[in-house]
């Protein structure tokens, strides 16, 4: 190598030097055994990228380090996601300083610290809420694109303590590139929200062009349960998309957002009073009941908002299932609605059915589901007279 070529090399090592001094610059970092935070979080993330391995002794060491300084870690965390590269080309001749030992700067690329940032902010959770306004400026600045994904994927592992971000996350929801999309509707999915200000773009969501998008946009809205029945009808919409993630169909993700918000509109939904005189003013002005041990309980109280659902039976469903309805505390004059069973029960020990009565548009309902197959079951009427 000639001597003007080691020059311009040298200069441009004083360069990143200068880069590497400016970025370890700012408050002095949390230590924990004699150790500063950023060796511990050194290829340390909650994949088989990591080392020590993931779950190993010295992972758990360095994950037992992160948690015992906590909160304290923000400020380093913060400057960790919002690190940047030098340009390729003085990344190429620092390597090559390296190869001619010119220098022993051993420079650690911006992505590995933004994921293991994002993973620290994970173990963090609700406790980081005071990183969120740092987070939102981080995500606004687009440093980089691995930067701006482990900020909204930090903002979302924060939770509802991140509400503040929604705004500028629900803007990337029409970006053109489908990444940005797909990591915004990631961390709303994850924070939550103002009905009014999350279903709209949630709702939108649900017709992007990438099927991940589509996927987590309906992972939020099942989180919601209930309160997201007015977007039911959107949803069903879905039932007859062929997308797939990996072996999966999207559709088996419609029918669960919809088992969760809607059961009724989906699967094999048994009448068991049409017209049911049991709704007023939208509210519920008997109770519904079951016999348990012996006695009648209480599944829906009188005075319940409607819609509502509450689950009649999880796990083994195999007794068959009574229902009345009547006055609150009293059995005297209960009206037998019937006795039902759910059909096509494996011969499994082990079965995970989830039975519910729904009480929506001026019906009483009953809907049954093997959450281990992912298939909707039927149920029929089996009254005993005996019974009533």
């Amino acid at each position: 190598m000639n001597k003007r070529m080691r020059i311009l090399i040298a200069l441009l090592l004083a360069s990143v030097l200068g880069l590497v001094i400016w970025q370890a610059s700012g408050p002095p970092e949390p230590v924990f055994e004699g150790r500063p935070l950023t060796s511990w979080l050194d290829h340390h993330v909650a994949s088989s990228a990591a080392s020590p391995p993931y779950n190993s002794p010295g992972w758990k060491k360095a994950d037992e380090a992160l948690r015992t300084i906590g909160t304290n870690a923000i400020p380093t965390l913060l400057k960790m996601i919002r690190a940047k590269d030098p340009p390729p080309l003085v990344l190429k001749l620092l390597e090559t300083g390296r190869r001619y030992r010119l220098t022993r700067i051993n420079y650690r690329y911006a992505m590995p610290r933004h994921e293991e940032a994002e993973y620290a902010f994970q173990v963090l959770g609700t406790n980081a809420g005071s990183a969120v306004p740092g987070l939102i400026s981080i995500y606004e600045e687009n440093v980089s694109p691995s930067s701006q994904m482990s900020a909204a994927l930090a903002l979302g592992h924060i939770g509802r303590e991140a509400q503040a971000a929604l705004p500028a996350l629900i803007r990337r929801f029409t970006h053109t590139n489908a990444d940005v999309r797909f990591y915004a509707v990631s961390a709303v999915m994850s924070i939550g929200g103002e009905l009014g200000v999350v279903f709209p773009a949630l709702t939108t969501a649900l017709k992007d062009p990438d099927i991940r998008v589509r996927w987590n946009a309906l992972s939020g809205l099942s989180r919601f349960g209930s309160r997201a029945r007015p977007v039911a009808s959107e949803v069903l919409k879905m039932l007859n998309d062929d997308g797939m993630i990996g072996g999966s169909r999207i559709k088996e993700q419609v029918e669960t957002t919809l088992w969760r918000i809607a059961p009724e509109k989906v699967g094999k939904p048994f009448v068991v009073e049409e017209a049911t005189p049991i709704i007023s003013n939208g509210v519920t002005t008997e109770a519904l009941k079951l016999p348990l041990f012996g006695q009648r309980k209480t599944l829906i109280p009188a005075g319940r908002s409607v819609p509502t659902v509450a689950q009649y039976w999880n796990s083994d469903p195999r007794p068959r299932l009574t229902v009345y309805r009547g006055a609150s505390g009293s059995e005297e004059k209960d009206h037998y609605l019937g006795q039902f069973e759910i059909m096509d029960l494996p011969a499994s020990v082990d079965l995970n059915v989830s039975t519910l009565c729904v009480i929506a548009d001026g019906r009483i309902i009953l809907c049954a589901r093997d959450n281990t197959r992912n298939l909707f079951l039927e149920i029929r009427r089996v009254d005993n007279e005996a019974v009533k």
